[in-house]
């Protein structure tokens, strides 16, 4: 039997692709509009655990706005947000506009969290987020159909789909806070202090930390990159600052995970081209 090489090259690149994005893209590939109007790179969550949540106003469900916001109140310093995508495709239970729903949110359950402009989830035209959520051939780990308001999807902190939840899980269920508890899949630790104090500069092919104070003796820093993958430690002390030499970077997000004593600060650092 003959083989069309040029056509057998053509569909080994084309698989090869496919595969390359469900193995590569995340969220963070994506965009949104919030209900106020802002466009947001969602990149911006890099290195914090995630829910993903579909709501409406006129739902049996719409209670779980007071266990998302409790939530989100109680653990965000564990770097854990929330966000809401409100949407009308389940039973015609958010007919609002974005204004409404932002007045319905924050006066009736005071709600904090991010809150998205109003998208389509199952007609229309599809949001690119949920079309990546809900199916194993865009996120690479599994089918998940939304079938009604307040389906709860997690995202780790290197913008990949973990689990999802339905819309009967309340947002406190015991698993979902196990898993806001459990360590980074970046840095492997938790995060047991958000020193406020402690900054983080990166210029000059070198990253910048101040505010270590007596405690740098002690101190062990790694630096991660958008896949958990470490690139360098600890280099030298300069006063009361740290110097970690890492040449040069791509542009992007970064974490650094500080050891301090018996103290674990994690923090962002942006590098720009």
């Amino acid at each position: 039997m003959k083989i069309n090489i040029t056509l057998f090259a053509l569909f080994l690149m084309s698989l090869g692709t496919l595969v390359s994005k469900a193995q590569t893209q995340n969220l963070y590939s994506f965009s949104a509009e919030t209900i106020v109007g802002d466009t947001i790179n969602l990149s911006v969550y890099y290195g914090k655990k995630l829910m993903v949540v579909n709501t409406a106003s006129y739902c049996g469900y719409t209670s779980q706005f007071t266990q998302l916001e409790q939530l989100y109140n109680q653990y965000q310093s564990n770097d854990f947000e929330i966000i809401g995508f409100p949407c009308n495709n389940f039973g015609n239970q958010e007919p609002n506009s974005d204004s409404a729903i932002y007045e319905f949110c924050t006066s009736n359950y005071n709600v904090t969290f991010q809150m998205m402009s109003r998208i389509d989830i199952t007609t229309g035209n599809i949001s690119p987020i949920y079309n990546w959520l809900q199916n194993e051939s865009e996120n690479g780990v599994l089918n998940a159909p939304v079938t009604w308001n307040f389906h709860k999807f997690l995202i780790d902190e290197s913008g990949n789909l973990v689990n999802h939840y339905p819309s009967q899980t309340l947002p406190n269920n015991p698993a979902i806070i196990d898993w806001i508890l459990s360590p980074s899949v970046i840095t492997n630790t938790l995060l047991t202090n958000n020193l406020s104090e402690v900054s983080v500069n990166y210029s000059n092919r070198s990253l910048l930390i101040s505010g270590i104070n007596s405690a740098k003796s002690n101190a062990i820093v790694n630096v991660f990159d958008v896949t958990g993958k470490q690139i360098a430690t600890f280099s030298k002390i300069i006063g009361n600052n740290l110097i970690v030499e890492l040449g040069t970077l791509k542009s992007g997000i970064y974490i650094t995970r500080i050891q301090l004593n018996e103290q674990t600060i994690t923090r962002k650092f942006f590098v720009e081209q």
